[in-house]
Formats: C-alpha cells, structure tokens, sequence
C-alpha cells in the first residue's frame, strides 16, 4: 500500500518529463511539417491560417499536458491531447499517449480509431486495420467501415475485404449522405478493375473461338471428301 503514493508520484513526475520535451519537439517541428497519407482527404487552410492553427495547437498541448500530468488517469485529456498531437503529426508521441488512453478506457473506440490512424501514418497498415477493426467490435460505424475499406484497397491489396467494409458502410442508415457519396465513388473505382478484367477476358477468349471455328472448317473439306 506505501508503494501507491510513490508510483502515482513517479509516473506524474515521467509524464511533466516528456510534457515537457513534447513541448519543445512541437515548437521546433510545427515550421516544417511534413505530410503522410491520410485515411481521409482534408482540406488544408492557407499559410496564414495554418500558422495561427499550429500556435494554437501548440498551446492545446501544453495545456493538455499539465492536465494529465496532474490526472494520468484522465481518459478526455488524454484523447484530446492524442487528437492535438495527431494534428501536429507526432506520431510517436500521439501512440504513446493513445496507446495509455485505449488501456485506460477499453470500452472507448475513439483512442482506438486514432491509434489506427496513427500507425496508418506510420507506415504500419496491417496493425492500423487490426486497430480500426477493433473499434467495429465495440461500436460498428461507417467511417470506420469506410477507412477500412480504404485501407485494404490501396494500402494491403485485398480489395475484395475493402469492397465488403465500404458495401456495408453504404447500407449503413446513419451514415451521412455525404460520407455515402464518398463510399459509393470508392466503391465504383474499387468495381472498375474487375469489369475491366472480365472485359479482358471475354476478349482473349474470341480470338480462340475464331481459332476454333477455322479448324473446324479446314477439317470440313476433308470429312466431304470421305
């Protein structure tokens, strides 16, 4: 029991430790952002509106720092400072604070959906599908169906999965129309190279029946002439 206070005084003194070293990697990083694929398209601000953005991020996250470093047991905080960090795309900081946040609130899907979006960001697209279908397992909704979909369509070659996430993200009665648009455009280009292949297919296989039918007629002569 004595060892309690002392952990809960060790990890709010590690997290003030990394507070602050986050602060000052986002104050160095925000002038050179660099950009990954996302799961979805945004819009970006212009210059100006995105210097502001990036200031004001900055001092989300140190306010969301001290939060948690006063309350390592805030789930909110935590998430909110995991939605911050994404946008300044610190992905290692941003898992490592999605990481606790999916441990401290197991029934949550959104540390999770950011977790997927992160590891997405890093290069890691089997673990980020493995996390977005963790969060169907707790709430089933079309975005995550259609970030799935995604996901597997360009990024793991298994487009036959990702026509089924979109399929079922488009019958879904609470998607927005405007996130069925979206859906429905990625399932059309997902169809395109399987028309294109029976397409192909019936054409290769003509100049075969033209084969055939020569044959048939060369050996014609021949079966009169008996």
């Amino acid at each position: 029991m004595t060892d309690s206070p002392k952990r809960t005084t060790s990890s709010r003194a590690l997290i003030i430790v990394l507070a602050l070293g986050l602060v000052i990697m986002l104050a160095a990083s925000l002038k050179e952002r660099f950009e990954k694929p996302s799961l979805t398209e945004q819009r970006r601000p212009g210059p100006a509106a995105q210097a502001g953005g990036q200031d004001d991020n900055a001092q989300q996250v140190g306010k969301l720092m001290r939060q948690v470093a006063e309350n390592p047991n805030d789930s909110t905080a935590m998430i909110h400072l995991v939605e911050h960090l994404v946008s300044a795309q610190n992905w290692d900081a941003a898992e490592t604070f999605a990481q606790r946040a999916v441990t401290l609130d197991t029934g949550n899907s959104k540390p999770l959906y950011l977790l997927g979006v992160i590891m997405h960001n890093q290069g890691r697209n089997k673990e980020a599908a493995e996390a977005l279908e963790k969060v169907l397992a707790i709430k089933d909704e079309a975005s995550v169906r259609y970030s799935l979909g995604v996901l597997y369509i360009y990024f793991l070659e298994n487009p036959a999965k990702g026509v089924e996430h979109l399929r079922a993200g488009l019958n879904d009665p609470k998607a927005a129309e405007e996130l069925k648009k979206a859906i429905a455009q990625e399932l059309e280009k997902a169809q395109q190279p399987e028309q294109n292949t029976k397409s192909g297919a019936e054409q290769s296989a003509k100049p075969e029946n033209k084969s055939a039918d020569k044959a048939a007629k060369a050996k014609a002569p021949a079966g009169n002439a008996k």
